[in-house]
């Protein structure tokens, strides 16, 4: 039988509920017990100001991860290694001084699972966990994987837990279970990429349109940058891989054509 609660109970703090049953689904409150067994054995560990997305060369990390400019003294969780042993809590030094790893987090015993929350950056908000027991520290892998995300993979049909593509991912083109960002959509490598530039000066019948677009498989269209702006056929020669070459009969008048190279 349900009963329908539309009233606030108040214990004033001092009388409890008991003999409550266990939960077993979604919105139902935990009993003690089951709250001992979550938190039994977590390791937290103070918070890291940002986790790594891809590798980081410990011995010379740079100024920034994952787009966050460090501090001397911060703490970043590096996640993916290519090393999986090099994973860990670090203590960033200096762009080109090495990361060591923060004493609450420098065994493989501390950091049996170890719980960090992070921050800023790409994960902030999030907390990880280490998943590896008795290892070694440097010798045996360690895993971070995202805690509390009891909820399924989101999908087209799905709610969920959506995970963002990297830009390797993106370039790829073959994933379907990752969502892409706007930055990561603007920098694809296979995106077409565009230069425009208005050229004529009343004198020349050569003009060099400088692209940079760094390839030679361009097509190039000219129009009137005034008028009716119509199509204008000229010669167009693939000077190299980062201009075209737009060679007329007669010299256009000052800013008279507009080119378009598309790659």
């Amino acid at each position: 039988m349900t009963v329908l609660v539309n009233t606030k109970y108040d214990f004033g703090g001092l009388r409890r509920l008991t003999n409550l049953g266990a939960a077993q689904a979604a919105g139902e409150p935990i009993v003690y017990e089951q709250w001992l067994a979550l938190s039994e054995g977590m390791a937290w560990k103070d918070n890291v100001r940002v986790a790594a997305q891809v590798n980081v060369t410990v011995a010379s990390p740079g100024a920034a991860i994952d787009g966050i400019t460090m501090v001397a003294g911060d703490r970043a969780l590096l996640r993916s290694q290519t090393s999986v042993p090099e994973n860990g809590i670090y203590i960033w030094n200096g762009a080109a001084t090495p990361m060591t790893r923060a004493a609450d987090a420098s065994t493989f015993d501390e950091l049996e699972n170890a719980f960090v929350p992070v921050d800023e950056g790409t994960n902030a908000g999030t907390a990880w966990r280490q998943t590896q027991v008795n290892g070694v520290i440097g010798t045996n892998n360690l895993v971070f994987a995202s805690a509390f995300s009891s909820a399924a993979a989101a999908s087209e049909t799905v709610s969920g837990i959506l995970e963002l593509a990297t830009q390797a991912e993106t370039d790829a083109g073959s994933d379907d279970l990752r969502a892409i960002t706007p930055l990561k959509l603007a920098t694809y490598s296979g995106r077409a990429k565009r230069y425009a530039a208005t050229f004529g000066d009343g004198a020349a019948t050569s003009y060099v349109i400088t692209h940079n677009l760094n390839t030679l498989d361009v097509s190039v269209y000219v129009y009137e940058n005034g008028g009716s702006k119509r199509e204008v056929l000229v010669e167009k020669q693939h000077t190299s891989v980062n201009s075209v070459t737009i060679v007329t009969d007669v010299a256009p008048a000052s800013n008279a054509y507009r080119a378009v190279v598309i790659a």
